[in-house]
């Protein structure tokens, strides 16, 4: 019976390896074509891996551990033709064909990207929707995820979610005793110690993983030649006209748009081809999170409805905080916004990311004293710090980058 590899999935455009974190499967298990197989980390994200073939799963390879995209890190044995018949001297089957994309495909939301193929068990089966560490954790505790609530989007369950619930005092909403007064095995886990070390641990993983993330990137931005200029932006103007918008939405279409008038700016370095197009806008936007700092990218976000693309960006970063971000955000950009102006910073110099041309960093949005005819006024304002690769462009057009971006919100 031939041998099918589930490998480690390409997940991004820069994702070059993926931590097996834990498998849902055993071996001798019988996997039909999308069935939830493990689950992988990344340095962005954490991802369910579904199996695109059926067949008995005959061997793990990777019990837990990094894993290069694209390596096996399990078998399933099938009815699958190989396309082995002529060497063993069978009659080949006209139509059999080796799925080549044998590749686990990524989940993320369960009910919006399940396949339905003509499989037995309900859809309605699976289990609630939560992060993979989470899911590990309760299932580590025995808790039962549907009797804990999700604070994520649509309800997802959190690492958080599960500590909170294992730290709830006995007797507590969603662990409820029996009738006859006995408490179930989940809450009789609830008070088994080891609970915060283990999710302690979990964190430190994937802190350790982007932490090492960004030693990659910034190491490269090192041997990067760049430069930094600097404007005060007045947002009276703005502010009127944003009409509950976000700053952050405003910040970013304002960036996007000033990129799409100094197309110089939009190049990347080709050591071979020197400063080449690199297509329309794409901003990488800055998210902190708990576990560290993700960048999901919004292309040509200046030719979005503000209204539409705030929800998005408020969705896309309330999934960052969950490590549950769309692969699709995850492409290459050719800018970065970085604002740390909600922290208190009035100013600061961001560093670019290869391949990437240009960062806008954004300080603190307060009023200012600022010079009107006859005298001093006061104005609301921030400090853009835009820093070029020099490669690819000088100051010239990094000054009228910040113009165009200043005339923009000031209408």
């Amino acid at each position: 019976m031939p041998r099918i590899p589930i490998r480690m999935p390409k997940m991004s455009m820069t994702m070059t390896e993926g931590e097996v974190a834990s498998w849902l499967a055993k071996v001798g298990d019988e996997i039909a074509a999308g069935d939830v197989v493990c689950e992988v980390m990344t340095d962005k994200v954490d991802m369910e891996v579904e199996s695109t073939s059926a067949g008995t799963l005959v061997e793990i390879v990777v019990e837990q551990g990094m894993v290069p995209v694209g390596e096996p890190i399990a078998w399933l044995e099938g009815d699958v033709d190989l396309g082995l018949g002529d060497l063993l001297g069978e009659e080949p089957e006209p139509d059999a064909v080796v799925p080549d994309d044998a590749v686990a495909a990524p989940v993320l939301d369960v009910p919006a990207t399940a396949p339905a193929p003509a499989a037995p068990a309900p859809a309605d089966e699976r289990p609630p929707a939560a992060i993979p560490r989470a899911r590990a954790l309760a299932r580590q505790h025995g808790l039962d995820l549907a009797s804990i609530s999700g604070s994520g989007s649509a309800g997802l369950i959190t690492m958080a979610d599960v500590e909170a619930r294992l730290a709830a005092p006995a007797g507590s909403a969603g662990a409820a005793a029996t009738p006859n007064g006995d408490r179930p095995a989940a809450a009789a886990a609830v008070a088994a110690p080891a609970a915060p070390v283990k999710a302690s641990g979990a964190k430190a993983d994937r802190s350790a993983m982007i932490r090492a993330a960004v030693a990659r990137k910034m190491t490269e931005s090192a041997v990067v030649p760049q430069f930094t200029v600097w404007r005060d932006v007045v947002l009276d103007t703005a502010d009127r006209q944003r009409d509950g918008v976000s700053w952050t939405t405003v910040l970013l279409q304002s960036y996007a748009a000033a990129l799409r008038q100094v197309p110089e700016l939009l190049c990347r370095w080709d050591a071979e081809g020197g400063a080449v197009p690199s297509g329309p806008p794409a901003v990488a936007l800055a998210v902190a999170t708990a576990g560290g700092l993700l960048v999901p990218v919004f292309t040509e976000p200046d030719t979005r409805d503000p209204h539409d693309l705030d929800r998005e960006v408020k969705a896309v970063v309330s999934a960052a905080h969950t490590g549950r971000l769309d692969p699709s955000y995850l492409t290459l950009a050719n800018g970065s916004l970085s604002n740390l102006g909600g922290m208190g910073v009035d100013r600061f110099q961001a560093l670019v990311t290869p391949p990437q041309a240009s960062v806008l960093a954004l300080g603190s949005i307060k009023p200012r004293p600022v010079a009107v005819p006859g005298g001093l006024g006061v104005a609301l304002s921030l400090t853009a710090g835009l820093t070029v690769d020099h490669r690819v462009g000088d100051g010239a057009h990094g000054a009228r980058l910040l113009e165009e971006f200043a005339a923009r919100l000031s209408g």
